[in-house]
């Protein structure tokens, strides 16, 4: 399936950063610290240009988009190949519904109890 061919891409680039970063610490003396972070930032640099292609809605079995189509009741039909993918809904931007724009703190409501600050 082509999402075990992306894990295994992803599992391969992090053992040779790891690798490579080991032989540099041991063959050329590079402190370890500087090595490791420069090892972490690839992985990390390795791992998002990987994974890009999950942020659209794609399909796990044979990797082609699926942003024109409608989800069935059980979520979204390939056209390719038939696989049922289920691809989580977009959240609406903005600010919910009736939310205030600005929240209102309890220091802000005045309470005939307390006295207040101003003089």
């Amino acid at each position: 399936m082509w999402i075990h061919r992306i894990r295994l891409k992803a599992l391969a680039w992090v053992v040779a950063i790891v690798i490579a970063a080991i032989g540099a610490i041991s063959l050329f003396a590079v402190p370890a610290l500087p090595a490791l972070g420069v090892a972490v930032a690839f992985v990390a640099v390795a791992l998002n240009q990987i994974g890009h292609r999950l942020a659209q809605p794609t399909c796990y079995g044979c990797g082609s988009d699926l942003s024109g189509r409608e989800p069935g009741q059980y979520g979204v039909e390939c056209a390719e190949c038939g696989t049922i993918n289920q691809v989580p809904p977009r959240p609406p931007a903005g600010p919910p519904q009736g939310a205030s724009p600005t929240p209102r703190l309890a220091a802000d409501v005045h309470s005939p109890d307390r006295p207040s600050h101003r003089a």
